[in-house]
């Protein structure tokens, strides 16, 4: 008894390519190229010869206390909001850099210093402090 297959014995050479190690590199290199994109791109300035002047001038630094009754305080005087609206255009106009630094008390409403951190906005006062409350 013979075992003779009924198909032909020479069959044509498979002309596939197994391409799922193909797509396992190339998710790799994005998977990288994702990772090291943003890290490539980060911009660092250099401070070079010649090139624009830093400001070195100490700023001028107010401090501002919230009470948690609301009361405002600027460098120990109490001020309201107008107020202080208005002292921190002087401020500012004087042309030194200023620094404002905010100390609520706990129990101060976010409230109060919301409206103080708007009126530093409103008066381009970039250089701002806030202290953490300390509890009682």
């Amino acid at each position: 008894m013979s075992f003779e297959s009924t198909r032909e014995t020479r069959s044509a050479p498979m002309a596939t390519i197994n391409i799922t190690p193909l797509v396992d590199v190339m998710l790799t290199v994005l998977i990288i190229f994702m990772i090291t994109a943003p890290i490539v791109t980060h911009k660092i300035d250099l401070p070079l010869a010649g090139g624009t002047h830093v400001n070195t001038q100490e700023p001028r630094v107010l401090g501002v206390s919230i009470k948690n009754t609301g009361e405002l305080y600027l460098d120990g005087q109490a001020v309201n909001r107008a107020g202080l609206d208005a002292n921190l255009r002087l401020a500012r106009a004087s042309g030194m850099p200023l620094r404002l630094e905010i100390r609520p008390d706990a129990d101060s409403a976010y409230d109060n210093l919301a409206a103080v951190l708007a009126i530093a906005k409103s008066n381009d006062v970039a250089d701002l402090r806030v202290e953490a409350p300390r509890p009682y």
